[in-house]
């Protein structure tokens, strides 16, 4: 399968200097196969699930943080035309605000998951994308850290939402949404308003039934 895929990714544009350096990290990892098939969501109750990630700590310190950042939060929503809640709350859910981004080495996981066949074609892709990050942005293959998924930094980019979406925002030529909260905040904005987002439109309401 990796030479298969070594000749298609050459194919593709990826260079054999940046192959040779990712295809050590392109291990079979079995926990990978075991996390994608108990994936919370099909496993237990949405009551369930809300108390798992939305407990009142997380709550706590997404109120902290907005307001902690609330110049650039305030800045960067009325660019976007997505609320400052919105991206905090984005932002807490997906890394628990920038504190669990994954230890996983997505080249692995990518290659992991295009191997294994039930979403061969879609992290097949996703794997081609981690490629041409490295490749466009110097970046090491022992770097690319993420992830079980494949999924990367704060707000827990694939690789193919990276490059469509991510933000430079203070200019300094990266993209940074490891490290850099306005390129974090601006990435996450920029994604939800590309994607559609309506701006003053709630995501939805709680209804208690009587």
């Amino acid at each position: 399968w990796k030479s298969d895929f070594y000749s298609y990714a050459l194919r593709k544009g990826i260079k054999k200097k940046t192959l040779d350096s990712a295809m050590p990290f392109m291990r079979f990892n079995k926990t990978v196969i075991k996390l994608d098939r108990k994936q919370p969501e099909g496993k237990i109750t949405f009551n369930q699930y809300m108390k798992r990630v939305l407990p009142a700590s997380r709550i706590k310190m997404g109120r902290a943080l907005m307001q902690k950042h609330h110049k650039i939060l305030r800045k960067i929503g009325n660019r976007y035309g997505v609320k400052p809640s919105v991206i905090v709350a984005l932002w807490g859910l997906e890394s628990s605000f920038g504190q669990m981004m994954g230890g996983f080495n997505v080249l692995g996981s990518l290659s992991t998951l295009a191997y294994e066949g039930r979403r061969a074609k879609f992290f097949k892709r996703e794997l081609i994308y981690a490629l041409r990050l490295m490749q466009e942005n110097n970046v090491r293959a022992s770097a690319m850290q993420g992830s079980w998924a494949g999924a990367m930094g704060q707000s827990q980019f694939m690789p193919s939402t990276y490059r469509h979406y991510a933000v430079d925002y203070n200019r300094d030529r990266k993209r940074d949404i490891w490290g850099t909260r306005s390129d974090v905040f601006a990435s996450i904005a920029n994604y939800l308003s590309s994607e559609g987002w309506e701006s003053g439109t709630r995501w939805g309401r709680e209804v208690k039934v009587p």
